[in-house]
């Protein structure tokens, strides 16, 4: 099962997500607010707020979350997001 993690607060629309491929990018990129990606931690920063980003990746993909957390030292919420494999 594929997982990525999405981390950002609900309030603002400053989101990382962990672990997206180049083709599910491709799939969801046209109605996502794209920010700069960091190769180095397969990161990538959305404009858009963490609901959103959530909802469209159910949509379009098929994932769903599996899990939350919480940063102890920022105090920002983490999910994790899987999918079953195709």
């Amino acid at each position: 099962m594929p997982y990525i993690v999405i981390r950002g607060n609900l309030g603002m629309a400053n989101t990382k997500v962990y672990g997206l491929s180049e083709p599910e990018l491709a799939v969801v990129g046209f109605r996502l607010r794209l920010g700069p990606k960091n190769e180095n931690k397969d990161e990538l920063t959305l404009y858009n707020s963490v609901v959103y980003i959530m909802n469209q990746l159910e949509y379009f993909l098929g994932y769903t979350v599996v899990s939350s957390a919480c940063q102890w030292e920022s105090g920002q919420p983490m999910w994790t997001m899987g999918r079953p494999p195709r």
